[in-house]
């Protein structure tokens, strides 16, 4: 699958494309319900199925000091779209020039003369252009103008509340993973690198990755029944993130105590599935407790697998 990088960069327009737009910051259940929609439209067309999407986010550029923590790195933001079957993913850099664009601006250059889209699928919320002026009623008429159909699909909803970003944001930042999980339809991930560290994991007797973790939206700080996926494999295991008080407080850190794992991972980029918080972060009085309630984690994530 084609991946262009550039406002520029797209230097033929794709073959009856079907577009959907937007940052599709976690590519939640209303993003992939999207994305979904312009691939069947596209197949039926015989066409192209196209996502456009930004980076970074417009409020790092337009307000950098209200702008909050990315959801996730690009790279898995790719990797998610990408599993939904789209044929094109054009990411375009936003900048402060690319933001005075202006609503007919964008539908002209962005759609019609970059991309050439024969439809585009949207949301009812959709605004787009300099200081989002443009809404959906603006993209219908100008794509009546210029032979361009525009799809509007409802809100998507769980528990009567609209699937929205921000309200997975509040689930994650509150450590509800499963209401996260239903929302995102995963289990929420975490990014990173293994690194090494100062080896005490190892010596207690629990095989342990270090994990440097990208910048992105965290759950808080406690224990978690995981796993831990490099290079398509899958791992179980227990992380703490935290501040490993028992050893005096410290930065925070990730780590992933890895079960029946013997190889090598440092250097190496992972994911990390949040399956289970099992509780919070604790001090211990000496190494031996902590040792034993990282066995009676091990033993509660042991029967957690085994029922789910």
């Amino acid at each position: 699958m084609p991946i262009v990088v550039g406002l520029h960069a797209l230097k033929r327009p794709p073959r009856r494309a079907v577009v959907t737009i937007g940052m599709f910051d976690g590519v939640h259940i209303a993003h992939q319900r999207l994305i979904r929609t312009a691939v069947r439209l596209a197949k039926r067309r015989r066409g192209t199925s196209v996502v456009i999407t930004f980076d970074p986010d417009p409020q790092c550029v337009l307000d950098p000091r209200h702008a909050q923590t990315p959801f996730m790195p690009l790279a898995a933001r790719v990797r998610l779209i990408q599993a939904l079957g789209v044929d094109l993913i054009w990411i375009i850099p936003f900048t402060r020039r690319f933001s005075r664009l202006s609503p007919k601006q964008f539908v002209e250059t962005i759609l019609l003369e970059r991309v050439r889209a024969s439809c585009v699928v949207v949301g009812g919320t959709f605004a787009f252009g300099s200081g989002r002026r443009g809404n959906l009623a603006l993209l219908r008429r100008l794509g009546q103008q210029h032979g361009m159909r525009v799809v509007s699909l409802s809100p998507v909803l769980r528990g009567g509340q609209i699937v929205s970003s921000s309200r997975i944001r509040a689930l994650i930042a509150n450590g509800e993973l499963d209401a996260a999980q239903r929302l995102l339809g995963r289990p929420v991930e975490l990014y990173g690198t293994v690194v090494h560290g100062q080896g005490r994991a190892r010596r207690l007797g629990f095989p342990t990755a270090n994990v440097r973790l990208t910048s992105q939206l965290l759950p808080p700080r406690g224990v978690y029944h995981v796993w831990l996926m490099h290079a398509g494999r899958r791992v179980d295991g227990l992380m703490n993130l935290g501040v490993r008080p028992t050893f005096g407080p410290g930065p925070l850190v990730c780590e992933v105590h890895l079960v029946g794992f013997n190889g090598t991972l440092y250097g190496q980029p992972v994911i990390i599935g949040l399956l289970k918080r099992l509780r919070d972060e604790q001090r211990f009085d000496s190494p031996q407790e902590l040792i034993t309630q990282i066995r009676r984690d091990f033993i509660r994530a042991r029967l957690l697998r085994r029922s789910s």
